[in-house]
C-alpha cells in the first residue's frame, strides 16, 4: 500500500506543476552512456561517415562534426539537451537545405544516404535513454551496406569490416560493468565474435539462392568517372592518357590473341559538324535477350565467319550504357540491345561492376549491301567548312582509280607527309580538318580517325568514327588482360561493296607500334603520360619487384571480382554441379543443413571451451595468476579460503613474503569492494598488476 500512495503522490505532482507553470521535475530515468560506450560511438560513427564525405555537400559534413561536439558537450555537462522546439527547427531548415541542394534529385540514392548520415548525426543530440543508444549503432550498421552501393573493392570491403568491428564494440560496451570496461578487451571479444560468425556467413553466401535484384539503385549522373563520352573532338581521347584508372578486365578461354587484333568497340559515332563527331539515333534496336525475338534485317544480315574468341569481361562503372566488345560479337544476353550501327549497348546505366561473356568472330562480314537513306547517313557531311581538305581528297580519289586504292593512298599520305604522333599537339580552330591535314601534321588517334574518315565521305565512300580502346596489358600469373583509360583509342571503319564495313585505322601508318606494342610502351617518352596517377605502381613499373607485386594485386582483385561480386545464379549452379553429379533440390536442402550445421557447431566450440575465469572482475583475474604462481611453489589455495585467511596462513608459513602479500591482498580487497571511479580503477589496477609481477620475479 505504500508503494501505491507514494505513486500516486508522484502522479498529483507532476499535474501539479504541469498547471501551477513551476519548474518540471528532471528526468531521472535519463541513460547515462558510459564514456568508454560514447568514445566507440562517435568514433565508429566519423570511420562510417569519412567515405562519403566527397559525396556529400560540405555543410552537411560540418552538421555531423557539430553534432558530434554537441553530444561531448552534452556529456561534459556543458550543454543540455535540445528542446522539442529546437529540434523542430533545425529538422525543417536542413530538410529545407536537402531540397535546395539536391532539386527534383532529393529522392535519389545520394541524397537518401546524405539524408541518413545526417539523421545519425542528429540523433546523437537527443540520445538520452539506452534505446536511443541503440537505434545509433543500428543505424550504423544500415550505412556501412550503403556504402557497398558505390564500391565493392577488395580495400572498402576491409575497411566496412573494421567499421563493423567497431561498431559491434561499442554495442558489446553497452553491456559491460564499468570495471570489467577496457578498450582492448573490448576490441578482442567483438573481433572473437566476428570471425565465429565467418563460417556461417561462407554457408550463407555458397548455399543461398542467388535472386535477381528486384529493384536497381540509379545513381546521379554527376558521379560519373574518367571515361569515353558519346561525342569526340581534337584533345578528348588525349585527357585519358593522363589517367590509370582500370577500364576493364577479360579473361580470354583459350589462346589470347595478339594486341594487334585487340580493338575494342564501344561508341560509333557518325554524325559530324565540322569540328565534333557524335553519335546519331539509334534506328531499328535489336534485343539480344534469349526467347521468341523479332530479328531485324540487318542482323539477319550478318554473316559469322572464321574462328571464335570466347571471352568475359568485367568492366568498370562508366554511367553510360555502351558495352566493350569485340568485332562484332554474337551474344544472347536479356541485358543488352545491338544498334544498327553494331554497337553494344547495356539496357540500363552500368552505375556498377558490370561482368558479361561474349563470342566474337574476327573474320566476320557486315552489310554487304546498304539502302540509299542508309548510305547518306553515313556519308553526310556539314555543307561548308575544309574546303582544302575537300579538295585534295577529290583529286586523290580521281588519280586513285577505286575506293581500295584511294585508302591505301590516303594512309601513304600519314606515312609520307612526316605526320608526327604525340600527345600534346597543337590546337585546331576553324577548320580543323585542313590544319591538321595541311599545317600542323601532329596529332592523337582522334585526329588521324576524324580526318580520315572526313576524306572518305568526301569522295562519298560511307564512313564512320569507332571509338574505344586497343590492346591491354595481359597479367603474367593469370593470363587476364587488363585495360586502362590511356588504351583509350579511335579509328575509322569505311563501307566497301561486297565487302561491307571494314576497319581501318590511320594511327598504325603513323605510329605502327601505338598498335602492336601497346600504349605504354608509345607514351612512356611523354611527360603528360600518367600526369593523374598520382603514386600508382604503374609509375615504377621499371622496378622487377614492384612490377610483380602490381600484377599480384591486380590477379587478386580480378578474383575478387570474378567470384565474389559476380557469384550468381550460373556460378551456384555450376559449383553446385562439380559438387554432385546430379543437381536436386534433396541435395541442395542437405548441403545447406550440413553447412549450417558445422557453422553453429564452431560457434557453438567457442562459446562452450570459454572459460569462466574470463567473465570474472580483471583483479580477481589478476588475483588468481597470484595465486596460481604460489601452487608452483606448493602452497595451494585450499577450497572456500578467503584471500585473508589465505595470507594469515602463508605469511606464517614464508614470513619473508610477508609484507609482499599483505599489500596484494590489501589491493585485491579494495579494487573488488570499494567503488571508485573509472579513471581511478584502471590506475589503481596497473599498480596492482605490478604488484603480482614483481612478486612472480621473487618467487623465481
Amino acid at each position: 500500500m505504500n508503494i501505491l500512495n507514494i505513486l500516486k503522490n508522484k502522479r498529483k505532482n507532476k499535474r501539479k506543476n504541469k498547471f501551477s507553470g513551476n519548474q518540471k521535475i528532471p528526468d531521472v530515468s535519463a541513460y547515462l552512456v558510459p564514456r568508454t560506450s560514447l568514445a566507440w560511438i562517435l568514433l565508429s560513427l566519423v570511420a562510417v561517415i569519412l567515405p562519403h564525405v566527397s559525396r556529400v555537400p560540405i555543410w552537411l559534413v560540418v552538421i555531423c562534426a557539430l553534432c558530434i561536439v554537441g553530444r561531448i558537450l552534452i556529456f561534459q555537462g556543458r550543454m543540455s539537451y535540445p528542446g522539442a522546439l529546437i529540434k523542430t527547427i533545425i529538422v525543417i531548415l536542413i530538410l529545407w537545405v536537402m531540397i535546395a541542394q539536391y532539386g527534383r534529385d532529393v529522392f535519389a540514392t545520394e541524397s537518401t544516404i546524405a539524408i541518413l548520415i545526417v539523421a545519425i548525426s542528429l540523433k546523437l543530440l537527443e540520445m538520452h535513454k539506452k534505446r536511443d543508444v541503440i537505434m545509433v549503432i543500428y543505424l550504423c550498421y544500415f550505412t556501412v551496406i550503403a556504402e557497398f552501393i558505390w564500391s565493392q573493392s577488395i580495400p572498402i570491403a576491409i575497411y566496412m569490416m573494421a567499421c563493423v568491428l567497431l561498431i559491434s564494440a561499442g554495442l558489446m560496451s553497452l553491456s559491460q560493468t564499468e570495471e570489467y570496461q577496457s578498450p582492448l578487451r573490448t576490441l578482442k571479444l567483438s573481433s572473437l565474435i566476428l570471425l565465429q560468425s565467418i563460417p556461417l556467413m561462407l554457408a550463407l553466401f555458397v548455399l543461398f539462392p542467388r535472386i535477381s535484384p528486384l529493384w536497381s539503385v540509379p545513381l546521379q549522373s554527376s558521379s560519373a568517372r574518367t571515361g569515353l563520352s558519346d561525342s569526340m573532338s581534337p584533345g578528348d581521347i588525349g585527357n585519358l592518357i593522363t589517367s590509370d584508372e582500370l577500364a576493364f578486365r577479360v579473361k580470354f578461354n583459350g589462346e589470347n590473341p595478339r594486341p594487334a587484333e585487340l580493338y575494342w568497340r564501344a561508341i560509333t559515332l557518325d554524325r559530324f559538324d565540322g569540328r565534333e563527331w557524335t553519335r546519331g539515333f539509334n534506328v531499328e534496336p535489336q534485343f539480344l535477350g534469349p526467347g521468341d525475338r523479332d530479328n531485324r534485317d540487318w542482323f539477319q544480315g550478318i554473316e559469322y565467319q572464321g574462328n571464335s574468341i570466347n571471352y568475359n569481361v568485367i568492366m568498370e562503372p562508366t554511367y553510360e550504357n555502351y558495352i566493350y566488345t569485340l568485332k562484332i560479337p554474337q551474344v544472347l544476353d536479356e541485358r543488352m540491345i545491338m544498334r544498327r550501327d553494331f554497337q553494344v549497348d547495356s539496357i540500363r546505366n552500368v552505375s556498377q561492376r558490370f561482368s558479361y561473356d561474349m563470342r566474337s568472330y574476327m573474320n566476320s562480314r557486315l552489310d554487304t549491301s546498304l539502302n540509299q537513306r542508309e548510305s547518306r547517313r553515313w556519308q553526310g557531311l556539314p555543307d561548308e567548312g575544309n574546303e582544302q581538305s575537300r579538295e585534295f581528297a577529290i583529286n586523290l580519289r580521281e588519280e586513285s582509280g577505286s575506293d581500295e586504292a584511294f585508302i591505301q593512298n590516303v594512309l601513304a599520305y600519314y606515312t609520307n607527309e612526316n605526320f608526327f604522333y604525340t600527345l600534346q599537339p597543337a590546337l585546331l580552330a576553324g577548320n580543323p580538318v585542313d590544319e591538321f591535314l595541311f599545317s600542323t601534321r601532329e596529332g592523337f588517334c582522334e585526329h588521324y580517325a576524324s580526318s580520315f574518315t572526313f576524306l572518305m565521305r568526301a569522295v562519298g565512300i560511307p564512313a564512320r568514327v569507332v571509338t574505344g580502346y586497343q590492346g591491354g596489358e595481359y597479367n603474367p600469373f593469370d593470363q587476364t588482360l587488363t585495360v586502362r583509360q590511356y588504351d583509350a583509342h579511335a579509328w575509322s571503319e569505311v563501307w566497301l561493296p561486297d565487302q561491307g564495313w571494314i576497319r581501318v585505322d590511320p594511327t598504325a601508318a603513323v605510329a605502327p607500334d601505338r598498335i602492336e606494342l601497346g600504349s605504354q610502351f608509345t607514351y612512356q617518352s611523354e611527360d603528360v603520360f600518367l600526369e593523374d596517377a598520382g603514386l600508382s605502381l604503374l609509375r615504377y613499373r621499371n622496378s622487377l619487384f614492384l612490377n610483380n607485386l602490381r600484377y599480384r594485386l591486380e590477379m587478386i582483385d580480378y578474383s575478387w571480382n570474378r567470384f565474389v561480386l559476380n557469384y550468381d545464379q550460373s556460378m551456384q549452379f555450376a559449383f553446385f554441379s562439380s559438387l554432385f553429379n546430379e543437381v536436386t533440390r534433396g541435395k541442395i536442402i542437405f548441403s545447406a543443413l550440413f553447412f549450417m550445421f558445422i557453422s553453429v557447431s564452431i560457434m557453438v566450440f567457442f562459446v562452450l571451451r570459454k572459460s569462466s575465469r574470463k567473465e570474472l572482475n580483471p583483479a580477481t583475474d589478476l588475483y588468481l595468476s597470484y595465486c596460481e604462481g604460489l601452487a608452483k611453489q606448493g602452497f595451494s589455495r585450499k577450497k572456500g579460503e578467503t584471500p585473508l585467511e589465505y595470507y594469515e596462513r602463508l605469511s606464517n608459513a614464508k614470513p619473508k613474503w610477508a609484507q609482499q602479500m599483505h599489500e596484494i591482498t590489501d589491493k585485491y580487497i579494495d579494487l573488488v569492494y570499494k567503488k571508485v571511479d573509472q579513471e581511478k580503477s584502471q590506475k589503481e589496477l596497473k599498480e596492482f598488476r605490478n604488484k603480482i609481477r614483481q612478486f612472480h620475479t621473487l618467487l623465481y
